[in-house]
């Protein structure tokens, strides 16, 4: 979703992802927004333009405050400030939304003028050196630049005068750091020496003196630099506390950008993607026609579309969706797809599908994935029961809640009884959420014909040849086939593991089949224990063990015939029996 061009855009999708909209108004606002930008390209273009130059200002404001701004942010401050106020004018041209937010919108461009005045256009990265403020902002700074820059025109200046009012031709000016700056003359000229001169040291074939101007001279040359930088720090600091100063309106100008560049986003993604306008309302209603998954659908190989599906949830009549069907076939993603377009509605996007009526959802609850927290000693199916606790203990009527595989943690029989217990407290919940409910236990497909607000839906499927084809398309009725070891098969499992699982489930639905009477399945089903009104389980065989050395051991004792058996045979078909078994060899005692 993030196409903004700004970091503040970004940090601000951000966080109205985290906090959604429960107003309807205010929802239907930034939609009018979004609208407005969608039927105007060229306006979006320009905007986009302009927010390329604004940078951070966000960020930039926060540094003035607290007065660690460097001489280049200043800089792209009064950029950022004047690419606004270009922003705003064209938000009062373009009339309509965004006129009224452009009326209110104070840019201080005042500030930015005197950036612009203040600090050089090239200026360093830091002001360690100085060279910040521009030429023409303090005469006295002007001076000090120019001592510091002209040093040696200035001294050879000296040399030149004083060598001409007093004649000493072989005049120089010389430094050292024991008396600084000093005339040098030689010795053949030393009657020529002017009164006002102060010997400082006699050479050999020379001597050194200094006068009143070289020493002047000397200390503006010395200590310019020092000076310098003062200035320029005391200029600095004047300038960052006028935009101290106006931080409340640069702040107020940095929040009206970001929330532009959003809801930008926001048409960009419309326009790209096919989004349409959801229509928000305080009913408890969640009609989504065609819709998809925002993420998946832009990740698919290139001319493959994604299959869209309606959802419909009523709480007067259709409140729980019970959602069956293979592993592979896009249960997971039909229930984030319809979290993500509440949210993604609620938060003044457009949404991908061809329609969306939603009623203002307060909390969207997910039971989805898997995850164990090891350092809390808690396994995968304990987070998941938390989780679940969390859910049912925190309902609404506004609630949107979405179940994935609840109980699978755990074995069958459990996870069939929580998961029943599960839709059937939710169903008969005086809030009456709304909610959607993936599952591969089928034996839930019974609860339809009980409790009148549940609907069974499953994902199609198309199998031939012995392969499946997943069509991911939502269709009412529920389903009794998983597909599992179709799915293991496309994962790349070894043939001999797939080959020996298909025997291992063919044993296990003989078997149970057998035991559990009309609670059996066909071929390439799991099966389905009664639960429908909480009828009581046939016990099982002491044989049901799912165990084919058990069986072969069962096969062979219906096939014995007592009547005609002797001891001796009968201790000798004990004795390979338990060997079978892996028991060990028996010792036969002679008689």
């Amino acid at each position: 979703m993030d196409r903004c061009v700004t970091p503040m855009g970004s940090r601000l999708m951000r966080r109205w992802l985290l906090f959604p909209l429960l107003d309807h108004a205010a929802i239907a606002q930034r939609h009018d927004r979004v609208e407005a930008l969608v039927a105007t390209p060229a306006l979006m273009e320009e905007f986009g333009s302009e927010l390329a130059r604004i940078s951070d200002l966000e960020r930039l404001t926060g540094k003035a405050a607290a007065a660690r701004i460097a001489p280049r942010e200043l800089l792209q401050l009064a950029l950022a400030l004047e690419s606004t106020d270009r922003i705003r004018q064209r938000m009062q041209a373009s009339g309509g939304v965004f006129q009224k937010e452009a009326a209110a919108l104070h840019v201080p461009l005042e500030v930015a003028e005197a950036i612009r005045l203040t600090i050089e256009p090239e200026t360093p990265a830091t002001m360690h050196r100085g060279g910040v403020i521009r030429g023409g902002v303090s005469a006295e700074l002007d001076d000090l630049r120019h001592v510091t820059s002209h040093a040696k025109e200035l001294l050879l200046d000296v040399q030149r005068r004083e060598g001409e009012r007093t004649g000493i031709t072989s005049l120089k000016v010389g430094y050292n750091n024991v008396f600084g700056y000093y005339l040098e003359v030689r010795n053949t000229h030393k009657e020529k020496v002017p009164a006002d001169w102060v010997r400082k040291q006699t050479l050999v074939g020379a001597e050194r003196y200094i006068t009143e101007e070289l020493k002047a001279l000397e200390e503006r040359i010395l200590g310019a630099e020092e000076r310098i930088l003062t200035l320029e720090n005391e200029r600095y600091a004047a300038l960052v506390q006028q935009v101290v100063a106006e931080v409340s309106a640069v702040q107020q100008c940095a929040q009206a950008v970001a929330a532009l560049d959003v809801l930008r986003a926001f048409a960009m993604n419309a326009t790209a993607l096919s989004y349409c306008r959801p229509v928000l309302d305080d009913g408890h209603v969640l009609d989504i026609r065609d819709g998809r998954h925002p993420v998946i659908e832009q990740q698919l190989p290139p001319g493959e579309s994604y299959v869209a599906n309606d959802v419909l949830l009523d709480p007067e009549d259709r409140q729980i969706v019970i959602i069956t069907g293979p592993n592979m076939s896009g249960k997971s993603a039909l229930l984030r797809q319809t979290a993500l377009i509440t949210l993604m509605a609620q938060v003044g996007s457009y949404v991908p599908a061809r329609s969306a009526r939603i009623g203002i959802v307060d909390r969207i609850f997910t039971r989805v994935g898997a995850s164990d927290n090891l350092s809390t000693g808690e396994s995968t199916f304990m987070v998941e029961m938390n989780e679940s606790a969390s859910i049912l203990n925190n309902l609404t009527e506004r609630s949107l809640v979405l179940l994935d595989e609840i109980g699978r943690g755990t074995s069958t029989y459990d996870g069939i009884s929580i998961a029943w217990a599960i839709a059937e407290h939710l169903h008969e919940h005086p809030t009456r959420p709304k909610t959607l409910f993936a599952t591969h236990y089928h034996e839930l497909n019974e609860m339809a014909a009980t409790f009148h607000r549940i609907r069974n839906y499953s994902v199609a499927v198309r199998e031939a040849d012995g392969r499946v084809l997943f069509l991911r398309k939502l269709v009412p009725g529920g389903s009794d086939r998983s597909f599992g070891i179709h799915v293991a098969q496309m994962a790349g499992m070894p043939k001999a593991v797939v080959e020996r699982a298909r025997k291992v489930l063919a044993h296990l639905e003989r078997s149970h089949a057998g035991d559990l009477g009309d609670s059996g399945t066909d071929s390439g089903k799991r099966p389905r224990p009664s639960v429908r009104g909480l009828e009581p389980e046939p016990q099982l065989s002491f044989f049901q063990l799912d165990d084919p050395a058990l069986e072969s051991i069962r096969e062979q004792l219906n096939e014995l015939d007592i009547d005609t058996l002797t001891p001796v045979e009968a201790l000798l078909k004990l004795n390979e029996i338990k060997r079978m078994a892996g028991a060990g060899k028996v010792r036969l005692k002679k008689a």
